[in-house]
């Protein structure tokens, strides 16, 4: 479903820290995190027991994903200065929920899953982030060194621990995915009925990470919205997709109306909006706003704007005034007089489809039973009885003459009609019937899977792959989807489409479990363990006998199996390595700090 239900937490609350350690909560607050870390490092190296820098430590831990080197680090804290630091609980949290999912390597991204039928979506939002970070990174002026994190979370239970939303926020403003803590995190389609638009989403937030950084953090949230917004799509076409029927239809009777909701009402939060309409209007407005700017300005706009805010620390009227010759208040009454002269994408029927919340449903088993009363509702009935005995071409003539009293407001019985059209073969009624379901409600995965069988039955094999994938992109749980394209990638002679759908059935069967998971380490410590502790400049990733670990330095008193051990320090970012040998014997603690390429200094710690 398009996210106009999706209210999107879009920054860092502000941390206010005081001490030497201030610079590094500045930077993170300013998504910077690979300066943060840089700051982090040198304090760490100089104060290492000092409370306050293993916390800011921690917290560029945190936002690095490397929760267990960040709960590591507040526990020395802790042990310190005999209190719990305030960004336990949510480290806590999001290791728990995390450290059993399943890590999927891309160039840019690292997708992390739950180990399960959730596996089924690694490759796809793999393949979209990858496009989206190639046409959005240059368009904001960002440019990605470090892989950005993907989490995929299993439940809303699941996504209100790591989320600092309540689970009643989440379930009232249907917010399925956010951006926060220099990540991108989405809920599983499987806890909707009918999914939604995930992979757009998934690219919408990939927008909100990259105007963070680009912006230091300092962008409202209705020019965050509306750029997320305008953009979203642009990974698969387009940039400034059409207004969704149903949104375009709520602007057209706002402007009718006169009740536009300003930018400041939409500020701090478009949650506060007072119903689900006011939220999806303000997103059609905004997303209205980017275009007349690149209208007015030309596609330059987006990164003069993103660095004047910045420059003027988040104070909106000088940049506004630089750009566009007027401060803020002047922008939004020029674009209310270009907004009422705008056509709109209004489609007769339009529909609005909510995010539902419920076990996921499969498209041939989810035929909606709604039917129209009166005469309609019994010329549909009389169709319901014919198709349940297999008489497609009689049920047809009902279920149309139905629709033709009733109008297309009932997709259920749209969708019926379509599947006895054609089961008679009826392909080009078919095909007109399913095109205007397809206009009235997009992202109604339905529609897309009777367009996609359609293509089959018909043998047009490359209309039927679109179907199919459109479908995909709201509900990738749906069998039918990757059984038909797995055959659609023979009968169009794409052995990489076949080969991604085989391995999405075998996922979505459990049958095929790849990936790797970031191992938790054995915290038991007794005479038949050995101890590393391992400080490194720069940080590092830690490998031991060739397998990654899922830890980073600093690393302190890590069990391990006594004898004779392979350990490789790796910094990517900058190309760095370290190898060395260790033979430990039990209860033995190892201590060792280096500089990557040469060590700095090298000793035993006696076991105690």
């Amino acid at each position: 479903m398009k996210p106009f239900l999706i209210m999107i937490t879009l920054s860092l609350p502000s941390v206010s820290f005081g001490g030497v350690e201030n610079r590094v909560h500045q930077l993170l607050n300013q998504w910077r995190t690979a300066e943060a870390a840089k700051e982090a490092e040198a304090l760490l190296a100089t104060m290492p027991d000092l409370p306050a820098i293993q916390e800011a430590a921690a917290r560029v831990k945190f936002f690095q994903g490397r929760y267990e080197d960040a709960l590591d680090l507040l526990r020395r804290a802790r042990a310190a200065a005999k209190r719990d630091s305030p960004l336990l609980p949510l480290i806590q949290a999001t290791y728990e929920e995390t450290r059993d999912h399943v890590a999927y390597a891309g160039k840019h991204f690292t997708v992390h899953v739950p180990p399960g039928p959730d596996q089924v979506l690694a490759d796809y939002l793999i393949e979209a982030l990858e496009e989206a970070l190639a046409r959005h990174g240059p368009r904001f002026g960002v440019t990605v060194k470090e892989p950005i994190r993907v989490e995929v979370y299993p439940s809303l239970e699941s996504f209100a621990r790591i989320s600092t939303l309540s689970l009643e926020a989440i379930k009232t403003s249907g917010t399925i995915a956010l951006c926060k803590f220099d990540r991108l995190m989405l809920v599983t389609p499987r806890v909707t009925l009918r999914g939604y638009d995930w992979l757009d989403t998934a690219s919408h937030e990939l927008i909100h990470l990259l105007i963070s950084r680009r912006s230091h953090n300092t962008v409202p949230v209705w020019l965050h919205e509306g750029l997320a917004k305008y953009h979203e799509s642009g990974w698969r076409g387009d940039y400034g997709e059409p207004l969704a029927p149903y949104s375009a239809e709520l602007l057209a009777k706002a402007i009718q109306k006169d009740e536009l909701i300003s930018f400041a009402r939409m500020s701090p939060s478009m949650a506060l909006l007072p119903s689900q309409e006011a939220t999806a209007t303000a997103f059609a407005e905004v997303k209205t706003a980017i275009e007349y700017m690149l209208e007015k300005k030309g596609d330059g706009v987006v990164i003069g704007l993103l660095d004047s805010i910045r420059e003027g620390r988040g104070q909106l009227d000088p940049a506004f005034k630089n750009l566009f010759q007027t401060d803020l208040q002047g922008f939004e009454r020029s674009w209310a007089k270009w907004l009422k002269k705008r056509p709109m994408e209004t489609v007769s029927g339009a529909r609005k489809l909510a995010l539902e919340f419920g076990e996921n449903r499969s498209s041939a088993d989810d035929m909606d039973p709604s039917r129209p009363d009166g005469p309609a509702g019994r010329r549909a009935r009389l169709g319901d009885m014919l198709y349940r005995r297999g008489h497609h071409e009689a049920a047809a003539i009902e279920y149309q003459r139905a629709v033709d009293k009733a109008g297309t407001g009932y997709p259920g019985l749209v969708h019926r009609l379509a599947d006895c059209l054609i089961a008679s073969k009826s392909f080009e009624e078919a095909q007109k019937l399913l095109k205007k379901s397809a206009a009235q409600a997009p992202d109604d995965p339905r529609t897309w899977i009777l367009l996609g069988r359609l293509g089959l039955r018909s043998e047009r094999w490359q209309s039927s792959r679109e179907a199919y994938e459109e479908a995909n992109r709201i509900n990738p749980f749906d069998p039918e989807v990757h059984d038909a394209l797995a055959q659609l990638g023979i009968r169009l002679q794409d052995q990489e489409l076949h080969q991604r759908e085989l391995r999405a059935k075998a996922r979505l069967q459990g049958a095929e479990r790849p990936g790797s998971k970031e191992p938790s380490s054995n915290t038991t410590k007794d005479k038949d363990t050995a101890f590393i502790t391992l400080i490194s400049s720069p940080w590092a990733e830690i490998l031991i006998d060739d397998q990654a670990i899922g830890r980073g330095t600093p690393l302190t008193d890590y069990p391990v199996s006594p004898g004779t051990h392979e350990i490789e320090l790796r910094n990517t970012a900058l190309g760095l390595k370290k190898r060395l040998r260790v033979t430990l014997k039990p209860g033995q603690r190892l201590h060792k700090e280096m500089t990557l390429g040469r060590e700095k200094d090298d000793h035993d710690k006696p076991a105690k």
